[in-house]
């Protein structure tokens, strides 16, 4: 297992990455400012959290972690297997959708970090977690306010509306889950007696800041969230204080709260007028599709973040009936986005782990004799997380959160099993004890080595994604067409990309160069409905490449009226 200096250094590495991968933009260098920059984040800091790691994963097999690490093992090897077998294209499965950035990298880094919150979950590192929480909290609180009175600097909020905030997350809606999330760590913080009045009152105060700015969103997932997380909080405080019998019954009360919840969501039930508007009524289809994808590609999936590529195919044929034109690159449900994408056995392997917290939590409120408050913020916001994803999709500043939760719970109830027993043995043995000499620990040759190789090892896996789209945008500033068709092909080749030095090639009447972009774009990305669309486009396109492109857009939009 890790030593008490290596577990110190993965800590800092896991708050790191929280910190980074929430708070990061790249506004004026990147077409992608919000998503591609938290995905390089989390990238970097999963391996150098890794390099930690592997000299402990044959240990963690013999160990209390055992099934932790065989379901994370489970997840990564089927990821794997869709990566080889699913026939999207490998590259963009890699790195995952443009605008989304949710492909096996992600998924894979944020198994990385779910291990190690795992094997570093203590009192003291949850302290330390909560601490960071509110200060990030805090940060896109002010700067969600700054942008809600018009004052952001930065150039990409100006896709949204009334001044809707959407701090650092790129959308309102990942803005106001994030804020019930908060939410429900600030209030129940304030409830710590140990804290000074100050801290409580301050903390108060931040919970009712991020309740304002959950409304300037004017996104309901906030309040989702809040109000699961708060329900859990509650009844964990009533189960803690011997008060079953009244935890049963608000347990049951929730349960049908949340089932009607649920009904109004799909436009059933009391609340279905309140909860039901247009953007559910897509997400119905959207759901719709991502189950019709499993159903069709239950082993693999339609590939890592391949939503887009089969959402025209997959969704009812009623959506073109009932009025709705949109197309969509994610199912806005994680656990449909996981199934979609990976199939069937990567879908109950995240519901294995989501099973293993919840068995977690009972067996950490059965065993306790008190309050465990810090314990307790971390389920309630766990709890919030888990609601904001039934109706939103993966966001990697989202995202993190919810998977370095999972971890801290699991952790946190194996690494205090013996707690209970050393209290026990304390109050028998009343002896006078020595206070046992503190030495500090230095960190070994091999462990400054491998973190330094993960450094290194994360920076060549970063810093040529990074580079090419960088490169990329720097090009379409300068106006020179040639460095814009060099800095396309950099690799690792974005679809994106392409389409974008193909679409100005077509409006700079540079036809022939931009047929050429296509026959190397729909070479690679065969699925892609943009593509041969755009290629319908061009005048001077051979007729039969029209004839082919059309056939293609059939294949890819069966259901489409427009398309002949």
């Amino acid at each position: 297992m890790l030593d008490t200096r290596s577990k110190k250094l993965l800590g800092t590495i896991t708050l790191a990455a929280l910190a980074a991968v929430t708070l990061v933009v790249a506004p004026y260098t990147l077409i992608d400012p919000i998503n591609l920059p938290k995905l390089s984040a989390l990238a970097f800091f999963s391996i150098v959290a890794l390099s930690l790691l592997v000299p402990t994963i044959k240990h963690l097999f013999n160990s209390e972690f055992k099934i932790l690490v065989i379901l994370i093992s489970l997840f990564a090897f089927q990821i794997v297997l869709v990566l080889l077998f699913s026939g999207a294209n490998f590259g963009g499965q890699i790195y995952g959708t443009f605008g989304r950035n949710t492909g096996a990298l992600a998924y894979l880094s944020l198994t990385v970090l779910l291990m190690s919150s795992a094997l570093i979950a203590d009192g003291e590192f949850i302290k330390k977690f909560l601490r960071v929480t509110v200060i990030v909290g805090v940060i896109l609180i002010v700067y969600g306010n700054i942008q809600y009175f018009n004052l952001d600097p930065l150039p990409f909020v100006t896709a949204y509306t009334v001044n809707a905030p959407v701090g650092t997350l790129g959308n309102s809606n990942f803005q106001s889950a994030f804020m019930g999330i908060i939410t429900v760590v600030a209030f129940t913080m304030a409830l710590n007696k140990s804290f000074r009045a100050a801290i409580r009152v301050g903390l108060a105060i931040v919970g009712f800041a991020a309740v304002v700015v959950i409304y300037e969103t004017l996104a309901k997932q906030g309040y989702f969230a809040l109000l699961a997380g708060a329900l859990v909080v509650v009844i964990l405080w009533l189960f803690m204080n011997n008060r079953k019998t009244l935890g049963v019954a608000v347990s049951g009360f929730g349960a049908i709260g949340a089932g009607l919840v649920f009904l109004g969501l799909i436009n059933f039930g009391p609340l279905a007028s309140f909860l039901y508007k247009s953007s559910l009524e897509a997400r119905g289809y959207y759901w719709r599709a991502a189950i019709n994808m499993l159903i069709d590609h239950p082993f693999f999936g339609v590939g890592m973040d391949g939503y887009i590529d089969w959402f025209r195919r997959s969704r009812p044929s009623s959506f073109y009936e009932n009025g709705f034109f949109s197309f969509s690159n994610s199912a806005h449900n994680v656990y449909l986005d996981i199934a979609s994408n990976g199939g069937a056995p990567l879908i109950l392997v995240y519901f294995a782990i989501i099973a293993l917290v919840i068995l977690s939590i009972f067996r950490v409120v059965k065993r306790n004799s008190g309050f465990d408050i810090h314990f307790v913020v971390i389920v309630g916001a766990w709890a919030a997380y888990q609601a904001q994803s039934i109706v939103s999709i993966n966001q990697l500043g989202l995202a993190i959160w919810g998977w370095v939760l999972t971890g801290l719970i699991i952790g946190y109830e194996i690494n205090t099993r013996d707690v209970k027993i050393e209290k026990d043995l304390g109050v028998k043995n009343k002896q006078p004890q020595r206070k046992a000499k503190v030495v500090t620990q230095q960190l070994s040759s091999a462990t400054i080595l491998r973190v330094f190789g993960g450094v290194m090892v994360g920076a060549i896996v970063v810093i040529p994604l990074y580079y090419a789209n960088a490169s990329f945008f720097s090009a379409l500033k300068s106006g020179d067409i040639k460095a814009v068709q060099t800095a396309a092909y950099l690799k690792p080749i974005d679809e994106r990309r392409l389409l974008h030095v193909a679409t100005i090639l077509r409006d700079d009447k540079m036809d022939s160069e931009a047929i050429a972009v296509l026959r190397d774009a729909t070479k690679g990305y065969p699925d892609s409905f943009d593509f041969w669309q755009l290629w319908t486009t061009i005048p001077t396109a051979a007729p039969a490449d029209i004839a082919a492109a059309k056939a293609e857009m059939m294949r890819l939009d069966p259901f489409n009226p427009d398309i002949r």
